[in-house]
Order: structure tokens, then sequence, then C-alpha cells
């Protein structure tokens, strides 16, 4: 069999990977358009502070070191069609600009998301986005090259607070502009408050309603009229899944989004999606569609199609719960389960807790915040979402477990933490969470 990939990643190159274990004979393909195809993409930021000390850590494997795998990787090659009658793909070397046919058996089509960019500032020579190793080369070069003091960064979503905070820590003076009064917008109101405080105590300075309107030079103007000063410009404004090249074939798309089935098919039998332009649902509310752009779900995914390839149908894709955390600074914020858009048309009670992370008595207890919202029918927790200094992801985990294990709320109370009076209390916040569900249900 031969096998293409387009794109590689925390979805293409896992499944070459996870094949290539199952099976050393059929022929492995790979096509990225960028310069590197297996590094570590969501630990970029922490290089720009030097948190991870050596770029070289983030790379995961060279295209020389998969060829000793027996796979075949092609970077800075773009597939611009597919041909699904006829088995083959339409390839474009962006080095010499030639363009090729090459013919698959199998197809898994990875090919991630775009960042999205405003018009005012991205073609500045000092404006970035951060998706892949080359764009931080890109930024480090700038900034050693041009001796930044200052930088703009635009959108509070995870990339944008990950890279102020990094950006801060590297001792750049950071100004971040937020179309919106929303911070943070995946995560309650209530709890983006303490990343403002988190902004305010490292000295970022956070412009709300605000969005570029003209670049001069290194002075940025505002949509409300103020002129400051950008040397650099990072943009984190959200993702568009990168699915043009499909056109030329009969996959299904939903405004730009793959849907897949449980082995990660599309609508051709020998087609896969994986990554951050498919569209699956939520294992816990399975008539709601998500998308998750996270390294999790396509690694877990890229096991199950693997297998699938090689004729293993045991394993099967039942949905995802989009759990996702987030540190800034001193705090974590995080959640897991439906979107709030998503809970928009569920009938629920919501519940909430905020106590001490550990026993109130040992030092360095931290006050933590959950909030859950519970099925007033079903009692299972549709989404569940908190903040805190420490523990948070520990207990996000556990109502995450729960409720893909068809868990309800009524669990809670029977949840049993590893006890001890440094790590946790006699009734943690996951008990007393469901101690206050029942009461109120």
């Amino acid at each position: 069999m031969k096998l293409v990939i387009i794109g590689g990643l925390s979805g293409g190159m896992t499944v070459a990977s996870q094949f290539r274990r199952l099976d050393t004979t059929s022929e492995i393909v790979v096509y990225d358009k960028n310069p590197f195809v297996s590094f570590a993409n969501c630990g970029l930021p922490y290089y720009l502070s030097r948190e991870v000390s050596e770029r070289s850590d983030l790379i995961a494997r060279t295209p020389e070191q998969l060829k000793i795998q027996g796979i075949d990787v092609h970077t800075e090659h773009e597939v611009i069609s597919v041909n699904d009658k006829e088995n083959y793909v339409t390839v474009k070397n962006l080095k010499t600009g030639e363009t090729f046919d090459d013919s698959y058996d199998k197809l898994i089509v990875s090919p991630g998301a775009q960042a999205n960019e405003i018009d005012a500032v991205k073609h500045a020579p000092q404006s970035f986005v951060l998706q892949h190793l080359h764009h931080l080369d890109l930024i480090e070069q700038y900034i050693t090259e041009h001796d930044v003091k200052h930088a703009v960064v635009i959108g509070t979503g995870f990339v944008g607070l990950e890279v102020s905070e990094q950006l801060c820590k590297r001792g750049l003076g950071v100004t971040i502009l937020q179309h919106n009064d929303r911070v943070y917008r995946t995560i309650e109101e209530e709890f983006s408050e303490p990343i403002k405080e988190e902004m305010d105590k490292n000295g970022i300075r956070l412009v709300l309603n605000s969005e570029p309107v003209k670049l001069d030079g290194t002075k940025l103007t505002l949509n409300s009229g103020e002129v400051i000063d950008a040397e650099l410009i990072i943009q984190a404004i959200g993702i568009t899944p990168r699915t043009d090249f499909l056109k030329s074939s009969n996959v299904v798309m939903n405004d730009g989004y793959i849907p897949v089935d449980e082995y990660g098919l599309t609508n051709i039998d020998n087609i896969y999606a994986i990554g951050d332009a498919i569209e699956t649902h939520y294992q816990h509310v399975p008539h709601k569609k998500v998308s998750v752009a996270l390294a999790w779900p396509a690694h877990r995914l890229a096991y199950i199609i693997a297998n699938h390839l090689a004729e293993n149908d045991q394993y099967k894709h039942d949905g995802l719960l989009s759990v996702s955390i987030l540190r800034y600074f001193d705090v974590a914020v995080g959640k897991m389960g439906l979107s709030l858009k998503d809970l928009e048309d569920e009938d629920y009670i919501i519940v909430e807790q905020t106590q001490n992370n550990k026993a109130g008595y040992m030092p360095g207890a931290k006050p933590l915040s959950l909030k859950i919202y519970v099925d007033k029918n079903t009692r299972k927790i549709l989404r569940a979402s908190g903040i805190g200094e420490e523990g948070l992801d520990k207990r996000l985990d556990i109502l995450s477990t729960l409720t893909r294990l068809g868990g309800t709320v009524d669990d809670l109370i029977n949840i049993e933490v590893a006890y001890a009076p440094p790590f946790s209390s006699p009734k943690d916040i996951v008990n007393m969470l469901g101690y206050k569900a029942i009461g109120k249900l």
C-alpha cells in the first residue's frame, strides 16, 4: 500500500510513525509546505523567554531521521489539489516552482489551519504570527537585529496570552490589543478578571475595544485614534482551516472544516482527515459539533487512524471533551466540555465552589475556584471551568475522566482523591461540587 500524508506535526507525522510501527512494508510519503515537519509547536512561545532553553529541544525528528524510519518526507512541498476519482495529489515544490502528480492508495489530510491576519499590519516587516518553528526563527531574528524593546500582541486567545507572558519575561514592554471587551473569551468573564490582574501586576498594558487601522513605520494607529509604538507585532487572532486545496475533490466540508467518522474517515472511503481542520463532536453531547485545535486530540485520533489503516478497527473515535488549560504568570485557567456558546440551548444548573487547593492550615495553600454546568435530566457535567494558582489541572483531569467514562455529578461525592494535608482536603473541591449539585438538583 502507498500512503500519502498531507501535512506533518501532531496529526500527519503521528499517523506516519504509528502506522510504520504496525506496518513495516507499506510506502509512506509526507508532503508539508513548511520547512519543518516534526516539532513541538505548543512549546514555541516558551523559547521566547528561554523557559525552554534550547531551540533544538523543540525539534522531535528531522526528515533524515524519519527517512531511516522508512518515512519519505518532503518539506516545502505544498499539495495544491486532490483528485479522489483517480487517487492522486498535485504537489508544488515551493523551492523550485515545479508541480507534479503523486498517486496514493490511502490519503491522510492533515493541513492544519492558517493564522488570521489584519490587513492594516499583515505586510509590515515587524508583523508576525507564531504557528511554526520558522515563524519563531523569524521573530527571534527580528528581535535581535532590531534590538526590540516593545511589542504589540493582537488578541487575547491561547497564543496571544502565552506570547505576551513570554515576551514580558524576556524583558520587553508589551501592549495587548483586544477588539472587544472580553479577555480569553473561551472562559467565563469572572475567570478572565484575574488574567487582567496578572497583566497589571507584570506591567503589561491591555487596550480593549481596539483594533489597528494604520501602521506608519513603528507607529500604529488604533481605531480610537490613539497612536502606539509597535516595534514588533504578533498577531494571534484565531485560525481558519487550510482546506481550499480540497475544493478540487469530492471531500465534504462544513465551513472549511472536514467532518470525520469514528475512524477518522471523510466521506471518501480511502481519505482520512486529522488535526486542526477537522470537525467532530463532543463525546458527552454527541449531537453538538466541535473542532479542537490542540495536540491531544490529534495524537489520539492518529492512533485510531493508524490502526484502521493496518486493518484493526478495534479502536474508535467517540468524540472530544475539549479539555484545555492555560498558565498565565501565577494563575492557571482551564475548562472542559461544551463551549459557553454551545451551552445556550441546554437545560442545566450551575454549581460553584471556591476553597483552598489543600488543607488551609498548610503553608502555601492557594484558593481554587471551579464552576460546573450540570444537565438537569441526565445529571452529566456539560462543562467545567476554573482558575487557581495550583491544582486546577488535577481537578479538570478528574472531571474529564469521570465524564468520558459516563459518570454523573452524583459520582463526585465518591471520588477518592489522593488525600494528605499537603495535597488536598478530606472534602476536596470536586467532592464539594458533588454535594452542592445533588442538593440543588
